[in-house]
């Protein structure tokens, strides 16, 4: 059986636990402490509290209720988030004695305002003591009353944003889970969730679960082709939590290709550009898009095919449609129409290394070829880098020729 993403060790996150022993030595010492951490959905907020408790525990503090989740309120009903845990912790102060307290809270996003009062009352008694609070909420989304919290007097007050794990964590997530190293061709899927957490386990998890691992070698190898069941309900019950008009951009983003253009997007969306600010960020804010102030792509191509097979194959071929004429109208030219997913579904890595070589020859670079074939940058350097093994070569120059070295042998032993 293998290990859920609970269960499983916390990978790549050795910076922010030593940060988190940091606030907590600070909170034995020196006095009361505030930690805001943000992330996207399925980042490892939730794991790193837990971590947090238990680290907390193991120094001393008293963890009256460890992590005090905050509940998704029942249909047709106001939510005011989960009150009652933060009064029975104040309560506990008391008999917790001269040890330190630790207050955690998650999901802050989804705090009401009866809460936050609650929150910052039974901050403002504590004040002066040992007391250390954590509170987790998603990037972007935190209610505006959160900057009270911030504002409270407090001798210390710090923030931390959960970034994407490197590959190099992403592949241990992945053997956690798998019991076994995976092989190259699994480490290219990994590497296209975008470092993602939630997504890696949902990947390598439902390719066990539909007996798609192989093992040969020692290592777990992915069998077949396209995306798990796992792994798209895992991103629909994702994207449910967004507003209509961020699934409505993301699955028409999705639809069209790696990389977004607003002033199509915008016509498409019968908005206008400067309206898309907003919804911008909140896609960003998702974790699924990622912007550097010029361009915005998926964050993983895993990700973008999870979400572009929730749209039904005829409205995708309207979509394209659509977008073709947008340009049309506006005089852009794309790249090239956005392929179909299941033909990029069919392409094995060895297929796509033969494409990767094809277009290193007509001169494009790593970001050209990725927009070419509609994958990450990433997946292109992983293409080359095996490239460059098989022929023995370091640079693009040294793997043409010896691919035209081969060639021109294979030609002789033909003659």
């Amino acid at each position: 059986m293998f290990v859920t993403s609970l269960e499983s060790p916390l990978r790549g996150r050795e910076r922010e636990l030593s940060h988190l022993r940091d606030v907590l030595a600070y909170g034995i010492t020196e006095g009361s402490a505030l930690l805001v951490i943000e992330g996207t959905p399925g980042s490892g907020k939730t794991r790193l509290l837990r971590a947090c408790a238990e680290m907390a525990e193991r120094m001393g503090y008293a963890t009256p209720d460890r992590v005090l989740a905050v509940r998704r309120p029942a249909p047709g009903r106001v939510h005011h988030g989960h009150a009652e845990p933060l009064r029975r912790a104040a309560g506990r102060r008391t008999a917790a004695g001269a040890r330190p307290l630790l207050l955690l809270l998650d999901e802050a996003d989804r705090l009401g305002e009866e809460a936050i009062d609650t929150l910052l009352a039974r901050r403002a008694a504590l004040h002066g003591g040992r007391a250390v609070t954590v509170v987790a909420q998603r990037t972007g989304r935190g209610p505006d009353a959160l900057g009270a919290i911030l504002a409270t007097p407090s001798s210390r007050r710090e923030h931390m944003t959960l970034r994407p794990l490197d590959l190099t964590a992403a592949v241990e997530v992945a053997e956690d889970v798998l019991g076994l190293p995976p092989s190259p061709d699994l480490v290219e899927l990994v590497d296209q969730t975008g470092g993602h957490p939630r997504l890696i386990v949902a990947l390598v998890a439902g390719l066990r679960e539909e007996r798609r691992i192989g093992v040969a070698d020692g290592e777990a190898h992915p069998i077949g082709r396209g995306l798990p069941q796992r792994l798209r309900d895992r991103v629909t019950a994702t994207m449910d939590s967004f507003s209509p008009a961020c699934r409505q951009l993301l699955r028409t983003a999705a639809v069209l290709g790696e990389e977004l253009e607003y002033d199509v997007l915008a016509a498409m969306l019968r908005t206008s550009p400067a309206a898309m600010i907003g919804l911008m960020d909140e896609a960003v804010g998702t974790g699924a898009l990622s912007s550097d102030g010029l361009r915005t792509v998926f964050r993983g191509e895993l990700l973008r095919r999870a979400i572009a097979e929730s749209v039904p194959a005829s409205l995708k071929r309207a979509l394209w449609q659509e977008a073709e004429e947008v340009r049309r109208t506006r005089g852009t030219t794309p790249a090239r129409p956005a392929a179909i997913d299941a033909a990029q579904a069919r392409a094995t890595p060895g297929d796509r290394r033969a494409e990767v070589l094809r277009l290193v020859a007509d001169g494009l670079t790593n970001r050209q070829i990725a927009r070419r074939l509609e994958v990450s940058p990433h997946t292109v350097n992983y293409h080359l880098r095996k490239l460059f093994f098989s022929y023995g070569v370091r640079s693009r120059i040294d793997l043409l020729r010896a691919v035209e070295r081969q060639r021109a042998a294979r030609l002789a032993d033909a003659g």
